[in-house]
């Protein structure tokens, strides 16, 4: 009886490894990760395109040398604006998203999922229907973006008030499981979580990072299911 007992549950053991397993993962740091991994996509919101620099140990969006703090949070802000996507979609009934990030000031690195992303008017990839998953100074939103009447819109579907420092590193994670009762988000950072449903949450996305509205860095990025 005890034999069988541990052989059934090795095999448990095996069969959770298999499907809890990590399916990408990279530290951003000079030598540890390969851009071409990665699609950019521009917000449809702004013309210009912008890009992530190197550090030692973590990338950065490039942000205008003369804008003030208060103009990159405001009308500065789509010059901040970059953001890049595991060219893999992703597909599974519960997948998990991680990345460790930091901001200055305010706001507002985050995590994208994405449906597959369209063309600019000059040839670039660009977001149609995508969630940002938004950590900054006063906590966690979550926002749904769409087109209506070919115009970006966008709403606020999950959140939670809290605090958050800036020049902090925190992980943020988001976990999607596809139940009977529908999509369940759940997102926790620096110790807090909260959860919600979404039943216009594809099965199949596409996944990365967001940086808007300041100096915002990112040290690693994975995916697991």
């Amino acid at each position: 009886m005890n034999t069988r007992f541990f052989i059934i549950a090795a095999v448990v053991l095996a069969g959770s490894s298999v499907w809890a397993k990590n399916i990408f993962n990279c530290d951003f740091e000079p030598g540890k990760w390969n851009k071409n991994d990665f699609i950019e996509v521009k917000s449809s919101r702004w013309e210009n395109v912008n890009t992530f620099r190197q550090e030692k140990c973590h990338i950065v969006n490039v942000c205008p040398k003369d804008a003030t703090k208060l103009d990159m949070l405001s009308r500065r802000a789509p010059e901040t604006y970059a953001a890049m996507i595991w060219k893999t979609p992703v597909t599974g009934k519960n997948i998990t998203i991680q990345s460790t990030m930091s901001f200055d000031y305010r706001m507002a690195p985050s995590i994208v999922i994405a449906e597959k992303p369209g063309v600019s008017s000059k040839g670039f990839p660009e977001f149609r229907t995508h969630y940002e998953v938004v950590l900054f100074d006063q906590g966690l939103n979550v926002w749904r973006h769409w087109f209506k009447d070919g115009k970006q819109v966008w709403r606020k579907v999950g959140f939670l008030k809290c605090d958050f420092k800036p020049n902090t590193k925190y992980q943020l994670k988001v976990n999607i499981q596809f139940t009977g009762r529908g999509p369940v988000w759940t997102v926790s950072c620096g110790g807090h979580e909260f959860g919600f449903v979404d039943d216009l949450m594809p099965k199949e996305f596409y996944t990365g990072i967001v940086a808007c509205e300041g100096v915002n860095r990112f040290y690693d990025f994975s995916v697991d299911k």
